[in-house]
């Protein structure tokens, strides 16, 4: 072996190393964090361009809601609603806001005599007439479109509606998205269309980035005007926007400060395992250069961190440092045979590249069946794990023993835990001994866990996300609660597509269908505000005496001016779709609320009015993720179904027996079905988060145990008298370190505020607690049964 040659390839991988790492922080630089609603959905599928087309009609304003709680005044009082306009006039300051509006500026209709057609809405506020509280009051109880938006049903917090306006590029850019899109409902598009869709979203891709980062910058304007008010009452903030925002301080933060707390957990586990801080430096250099090469692939790649992949950096540091501690370990066991240092790292990673490989393809495997679940940022958090797990096996084995060659001399001693060393022996006694008794146990663990799995539901909100304590959670329940829902869902009827008169706006059958509709929607616990034109026509019968007829209100709606048409019907009325638009918002924190149950509920009422399905569509956020719910326990079995196979097919490459692959599987099968298991006991939702935790486990226990096995059959070619004892006792150690490290690790992150971290820190720990003891369990006792040494 030529030393000096391996010296200088050793220097040469790390500056090229150097030079790689450096482009790429470049580029990690302009890496994205994006929390919308929309990073949650798929896209191109028919809901959501059914959605697309729905926004396009009906153009509905992106707004946030402030909610005022005021401490002592009612919220009709003058000093309250001067308070209102106050406060309105200093947010309509801000860039990008086209108004805010609160009772004090809407029209209050009821202020009229008659419902003439000569009306100027500008003239109905309590702004402009300055309306007595009891007046006041009495207009807008149980008001048909400001109740449960402007003001609550019990009267004691007033809402500010910031209404902003969107870049008309973006808008124009949109709409021809959704033009080429709806196409896809009815053909396959054309390679034309599919590079000018390609071409489109690139550019809108673009001004959006623009537009979130603007978004952020607004809610922390609005945030600081409030602030001043606050001695004047209670404030809550919600909207999608709001929870965007949220969502991205949250993972933004974790990242940092779970980043670096992961980071000092493990620095203490590796120095108190090995007890030279030159393996720490080490171990973190080389995960430090895997994130960082990991954060710019995924930035050429053009692929986003979301509330789904926010444990991309965590795992990637974590699965570095899982093979660099096998390293580590098998380094150190040669040194009573191999003097020289350089022969040893040669020595360490002949030993250890097929292992190392192996483990981390599979790892890939294992991540890369989320690409197969069909539920679209669970996709694309498989691929960015593919491209992890890839960059985390060519550092390992490049990078980390030519830095190890060229820049560290660790002392040859080696410090032995007496301990870890007669825990090991005393597992290899109870495999030779016990071995009925762990098949027993193992077979119990599986049979419970199903039979837990099989419980699984997919129910959660967004409302979940956050932790009971935090102020974004008390913030977006009381919206919830008080102004009329969180979740958008909206019915698209059409019953004027058959008019008997192309004169009538809207048919008196119509407008009595419409409000049936509507009606059946308040009834139900879980729908909050409900907004259509029968609202308006409410109203009307309220102000004139009488129900206004058909040919009244068709007048009275022609005679509007533009604007006054914009604000009360644009939204809800599309004359030239022939289709009327009901806008409500789902109450996430119902109790018991079962999605699945209600939007069956609802179909099976809509069809009890005699309205045909071909008659409405439902849509909005709150049907495009329950499409998602509805897949996601399929797509957890159907997915784990793939890895399963596609695991068996590699490892029984790799191994070159069917025996061998078969006999692997079975602690990852233990494992996975425990973390299924504990999570349908405990009542834990299948989720976008959680449906990732079964991959994850399977993806980081197979590392362990095809080290495990590697080195088992290794004993048993060179005819060890005790294979499983020589195994424990030396990968065993690296078995349990990495355990450690990753539990230590993830068990940080029961402190975040995020629920879905929380639960990914205590289900990840947990699974590899079990893989760790199936490894040193079962998976021996399987080995010695049916594995022996050949001649």
């Amino acid at each position: 072996m030529n030393h000096h040659f391996l010296k200088v390839t050793a220097i040469s991988v790390c500056v090229t190393a150097a030079l790689i790492t450096a482009v790429l922080a470049w580029f990690a630089k302009s890496f994205e964090v994006d929390a919308s609603a929309d990073t949650l959905l798929m896209k191109d599928n028919k809901h959501y361009i059914v959605s697309q087309q729905a926004a396009k009609r009906y153009d509905p304003s992106e707004f946030i809601l402030i909610a005022f709680e005021p401490h002592d005044k009612s919220i009709f009082s003058e000093d309250t609603l001067d308070l209102a306009l106050e406060l309105g006039n200093k947010i309509e300051a801000i860039d990008r806001v086209s108004r805010v509006r609160s009772i004090a500026t809407v029209p209050i209709f009821t202020a009229l005599n008659d419902f003439s057609a000569n009306l100027n809405v500008d003239e109905l506020s309590w702004q402009k007439r300055r309306f007595d509280e009891q007046f006041l009051e009495k207009a807008l109880s149980k008001h048909p479109l400001y109740e449960g938006l402007l003001i609550n049903k019990e009267h004691s917090a007033l809402g500010l509606q910031v209404v902003f306006t969107t870049p008309k590029e973006l808008q124009e850019l949109q709409s021809r998205i959704v033009e080429i899109q709806s196409r896809m409902l009815d053909s396959e598009l054309s390679d034309e269309d599919r590079k000018a869709l390609e071409r489109l979203k690139s550019q809108r891709a673009e001004l959006g980035k623009s537009l979130n980062e603007k978004r952020i910058a607004e809610i922390d304007q609005i945030r600081e005007v409030v602030r001043e008010y606050e001695a004047e009452g209670n404030f809550y903030l919600g909207g999608n926007n709001l929870l965007a925002y949220q969502l991205i301080k949250i993972i933004k933060s974790d990242l940092l400060i779970f980043g670096a707390l992961i980071v000092i957990i493990v620095s203490l586990v590796i120095f108190g395992l090995f007890r030279q801080f030159r393996w720490v430096l080490l171990s973190l250099i080389s995960s430090a250069i895997s994130a960082v090469c990991t954060l710019g692939l995924l930035s050429v790649f053009g692929l986003k961190m979301t509330v789904i992949s926010a444990n991309v950096v965590a795992l990637q540091i974590i699965l570095t440092l899982a093979l660099i501690i096998h390293l580590i370990v098998q380094y150190q066991e040669l040194i009573p045979t191999i003097e020289d240092r350089t022969e040893r790292i040669w020595a360490t990673i002949k030993l250890k590249v097929k292992p190392c490989i192996y483990a981390g393809l599979t790892t890939a495997i294992g991540f890369g069946s989320l690409i197969f679940s069909g539920v679209q940022p669970v996709i694309s958090f498989g691929w960015m794990m593919v491209v992890a797990m890839l960059v985390t096996i060519a550092v390992s084995l490049s990078v980390f023993p030519a830095m190890l060659l060229v820049f560290f001399s660790p002392s040859n001693d080696v410090k032995k835990h007496k301990h870890i060393e007669q825990f090991m022996t005393s597992l290899a006694r109870l495999v030779a001994n016990r071995t009925t008794w762990i098949v027993a146990a193992s077979v119990i663990i599986v049979i419970v866990g199903i039979a837990g799995s099989l419980r699984l539901t997919a129910e959660n909100s967004f409302l979940n996300y956050f932790k009971e304590s935090t102020e974004v959670h008390r913030e977006l329940t009381f919206i919830d609660q008080k102004f009329g829902g969180s979740t958008p869902l909206e019915v698209l009827y059409r019953p004027l597509q058959a008019r008997t008169s192309p004169d009538l706006v809207l048919t008196a059958e119509a407008e009595q269908k419409l409000r049936e509709l509507q009606e059946t929607l308040e009834q139900k616990a879980a729908v909050g505000a409900a907004t259509s034109v029968a609202d308006f026509t409410r109203i009307a019968h309220a102000v004139a005496g009488k129900p206004l007829t058909e040919y009244e209100l068709t007048a009275f709606y022609k005679s509007l001016d533009p604007r006054t048409k914009e604000d009360f019907f644009k939204a809800y009325f599309n004359e030239a779709a022939g289709e009327l638009r009901i806008g409500t918002r789902i109450k996430d924190s119902t109790e018991g609320l079962d999605r699945a149950d209600l939007m069956a509920t609802i179909k099976a009422d809509i069809a009890s009015m005699g309205i045909d399905e071909s008659d409405y569509t439902l849509t909005g956020l709150f049907v495009l993720y329950q499409g998602i719910l509805e897949r996601l326990v399929k797509s957890q079995f159907y997915t784990l179904g793939i890895v399963y196979l596609a695991m068996a097919i590699v490892l029984w490459l790799v191994f070159r027996s069917l025996r061998v692959a078969i006999i692997a599987l079975v602690p990852n099968v233990i494992t996975t079905a425990c973390v299924l298991g504990v999570m349908g006991l405990a009542g834990i939702a299948l989720d976008l988060m959680t449906l990732t935790i079964a991959a994850v486990a399977m993806g980081i226990s197979v590392d362990d145990t095809i080290h495990y096995i590697h080195r088992y059959l290794s004993e048993v070619k060179n005819k060890t008298e005790d294979a499983v004892l020589s195994t424990n006792i030396s990968v065993g150690y690296a078995l349990l370190y990495t355990t450690m490290i990753i539990v230590c690790g993830f068990a940080s992150l029961v402190l975040s505020d995020f629920v879905p971290s929380i639960l990914f820190g205590v289900l990840t720990s947990l699974a590899m607690v079990v893989a760790l003891l199936t490894d040193i369990t079962i998976l021996p006792v399987l080995l010695r049964r049916f594995v022996k040494a050949k001649g």
